[in-house]
């Protein structure tokens, strides 16, 4: 009403204008004159015609209507408004207007490019459900999501990797924390990324398709008679096909599944390696099994029914690690010893197996259930369980588990059973109907409190809730050094899916602490493994990420605040560049190169360190890298990407510091800078004369801008680290040996460590000099610590 009373006034004021200028006029004196100011003789008339003054007057009063009422062309609706109904967001809030001005605003934005902004939908809306479901189900279609990702994201920092959205490390900060956890108490850690493989056909054609890609050398076969009979986990180093020891792909764990009528293979691979695992696979039964006619007769009898499946995501599995991991177990889980309790649930009924041993599998647990500790049972063990819903064992407030009655007999330990190792859970036919008949947390609260008698009682046997067939794996832990042996032991836990999320939960409230990546990375380190190594497609890949990482952090900084590494002698301070120190430690180029991983080999090779011995003589030595454990003898950090050096006389005694080296490019970079602050500055000036002379900007003033900057950046970088590099053994005082790729402060130790890897010939010369120790310096130090060498072998 205010905004249609304001144009009628308008309407008022304009008619009484026109009034007044006509009665003005009629009560002029007769006398005087119209122009009399320069001397005219012209005068006004004695009346005046109202309407025939209106008339001659009427275009013009029309053209002020109009362009009072009726918006300006140039300007928006919003802007003709009156002051005092004018709002800074009505431009883009379309309920700041009138009602009968809006549809005409929404129209201009429409015509301008600009679509309106529509209000983001409530937050009683956003969190139904269903929209819930569908927002969730948009957001996974990149990066797949664990069934904890709810959990984790709002505890974690997330990180994406290997097409996966996990968890990296928590918000409070707990580092010292999952530490404590690891050694003393439990850590818990979802590694369900890892994708599982089945390969189902016999024994012998198995054993004959991986007969090409892996080496005894390495470790026990996939077909040793410690891991066909189901009752242990094996792991075996995989490479291309007879390309041993290049090419190295990764390390894989294996179980086999021993039925009653059948045996399979399944494989668990890290996501990095997933791709190169499936085309070798697939290669590999194409050239096998689809060959010469000859080739075919001798295969024929148990080559046709090779078959093999990738099934990501079939599994949750959870690592436990700790000595009180096991108690968490025993707390969390009920094991059931009899199918007339369970004789109900619809996946027994639709399961292929004649007898689930469930009996056996019972007493086992009973067992082993008062342990200390998971070290205490044999390594790598097998144990499949059927179990109750975890949420019927959940506590009401979070507690740490304690094993009350302590066993100290350890032959019952020892003894397992044939059957225990075997699980309902490796047929896939049965994980629909788990996941059909699961009750949700909705269900699962309103059955309890309706069938419950006395409140806070749950009947356990109760027929209506289901039983879930589990699997736990032993793991031993470190093994290599007097000092570690145990740390790190504990349990993988497989679980069909759909219940990932309440065994966590129950894991949790039984007080095993959360950890994400960088656990396990930093276990790695503790344990003196390396996570990615150097020699594989993964590895190879993970250290271009970690490169482009630093690399951008380290130019973010303004040059005052940079690191000179030239001035250090460090050519390559974000990657370790292993060609280009092969090469230096050998007579020609090397293309290629591998890690060590002959067992025999490598203990040899200790021997010779600790007796101070030369090196034997072994194939590819020019492009051989010994893995190494390094101890930092008394003082000192080491990080990452830190340099191995070879001591000369006199170091050993007085740790020696690295003199300033010369940066030839210091002066071409000053130079640089020179030139490009006046380049900006003409260009600054020639914009400016186009804007005092009222001209447009050229754009093309703008673009040679952003050029001339983009090829300033791009030069400086290459000042301040050059790409082409050549040489890295003498670009310091001391000769470099190798490099370490994870470095850092290992609790178990109470001192600095890292995993490094060391050139063969380097090695062979450092023992020649009667030395088996080394210095080690951090790429932004000048100086040199004394470091103990360890190899690392695989037990």
């Amino acid at each position: 009403m205010l905004f249609f009373r304001g144009f009628y006034c308008v309407k008022c004021s304009i008619f009484f204008f026109i009034i007044s200028i006509i009665k003005t006029s009629i009560k002029m004196d007769e006398t005087a004159e119209f122009d009399a100011s320069i001397g005219g003789t012209e005068h006004l008339p004695y009346t005046a015609n109202t309407l025939k003054f209106a008339a001659s007057r009427s275009i013009e009063i029309a053209a002020m209507t109009e362009s009072i009422l009726r918006p300006s062309k140039t300007k928006l609706i919003f802007q003709n408004l009156p002051v005092h109904m004018r709002r800074r967001v009505m431009s883009h809030n379309a309920k700041r207007l009138p009602n009968k001005l809006r549809a005409g605003h929404l129209e201009q934005l429409k015509k301008s490019g600009l679509p309106p902004k529509q209000k983001r939908p409530s937050r009683k809306y956003r969190r139904r459900p269903s929209n819930l479901l569908e927002e969730y189900n948009r957001r996974q279609k990149n990066n797949i999501w664990l069934e904890t990702h709810i959990w984790h994201a709002k505890r974690f920092h997330m990180i994406e990797r290997w097409g996966y959205r996990m968890a990296y490390a928590p918000c409070d900060k707990a580092f010292r924390a999952c530490y404590r956890a690891t050694s003393a108490h439990c850590l818990i850690q979802d590694i369900s990324y890892y994708t599982p493989v089945h390969i189902m056909g016999q024994e012998a054609a198995i054993k004959e398709l991986f007969s090409s890609v892996t080496s005894n050398s390495c470790g026990l076969g996939i077909c040793a008679k410690a891991y066909t009979d189901g009752k242990r986990e094996g792991s075996i180093h995989l490479y291309e096909k007879n390309t041993y020891p290049f090419s190295y792909i990764g390390k894989l764990q294996f179980i086999w599944d021993r039925n009653d009528k059948s045996k399979s293979l399944w494989l668990f691979v890290h996501p990095s390696q997933i791709k190169q695992v499936e085309l070798l696979l697939t290669d590999l039964i194409n050239d096998t099994f689809h060959c010469t006619e000859k080739r075919r007769k001798l295969m024929n009898n148990f080559s046709e029914n090779v078959k093999i499946k990738f099934l990501p995501l079939t599994f949750n599995r959870f690592r436990m690690t700790g000595p009180k991991s096991h108690a968490v177990l025993a707390h969390s889980i009920k094991c059931i010893d009899n199918l007339e309790k369970i004789k109900e649930n619809k996946w027994i009924k639709n399961l292929k197996l004649s007898n689930l041993y469930l009996n056996e599998r019972y007493n086992y647990w009973q067992n082993i259930k008062n342990a200390t500790s998971p070290s205490q049972i044999p390594s790598n063990v097998v144990v499949g369980l059927v179990v109750r819903d975890p949420r019927l064992c959940r506590p009401k407030h979070r507690t740490k588990s304690v094993i009350e009655n302590i066993s100290l007999d350890v032959k019952p330990y020892l003894d397992v059973p044939t059957s225990v190792s075997s699980s309902p859970l490796w047929d896939c036919d049965v994980h629909d109907s788990i996941k059909k008949q699961k009750l949700s947390n909705t269900q699962f609260i309103e059955h309890i409190t309706k069938t419950q008698l006395v409140p806070g009682e749950i009947n356990i046997d109760d027929p209506i809730l289901q039983s879930i067939p589990i699997v736990l794996i032993q793991r031993p832990g470190s093994q290599h050094s007097s000092k570690k042996i145990g740390y790190g032991s504990g349990w993988d836990i497989i679980i069909p899916p759909g219940y990932g999320l309440q065994f966590w939960q129950t894991f949790i409230m039984f007080g095993a602490r959360s950890g994400g990546h960088r656990e396990s990375e930093h276990l790695a380190l503790e344990m003196g493994d390396y996570y990615l190594p150097p020699d594989s497609k993964s590895g190879k890949e993970e250290e271009k990420r970690i490169e482009t990482e630093l690399r951008n952090k380290y130019f973010r900084l303004p040059p005052s605040k940079r690191v000179n590494y030239r001035k250090l002698g460090i050519v390559t301070p974000f990657i370790c560049p292993w060609k280009i120190l092969l090469t230096d430690w050998s007579d020609s180029s090397v293309n290629d190169f591998f890690v060590l991983r002959d067992r025999k080999l490598l203990q040899t090779l200790q021997d010779c360190i600790i007796n101070k011995k030369k090196l034997p003589q072994n194939e590819n030595t020019a492009s051989c890298l010994v893995p190494v454990y390094l101890k930092i003898a008394k003082k000192g950090n080491l990080k990452q990407n830190a340099i191995i050096c070879m001591p000369e006389e006199g170091d050993l005694l007085v740790m020696p510091q690295e003199l300033p080296c010369e940066d030839p490019n210091e002066k071409i970079r000053k130079q640089k800078r020179i030139e490009h602050r006046r380049q900006l500055k003409q260009l600054k000036r020639r914009r400016n004369k186009l804007k005092k002379a009222e001209k447009q900007v050229c754009i093309y003033n703008k673009s040679l801008k952003c050029f001339l900057s983009f090829k300033y950046v791009k030069v400086m970088r290459e000042l301040w680290l050059p790409s082409n590099i050549k040489s890295c053994r003498y670009t310091c005082s001391r000769q470099i040996l190798g490099f370490l790729p994870q470095a850092g402060y290992s609790f178990s130790e109470s001192r600095s460590c890292g995993v490094g890897f060391i050139a063969f010939n380097a090695l062979n010369t450092l023992l020649m000099k009667k030395l088996n120790q080394v210095l080690v310096r951090n790429v932004s130090s000048k100086k040199y610590r004394l470091a103990n060498i360890c190899l690392k072998i695989d037990q």
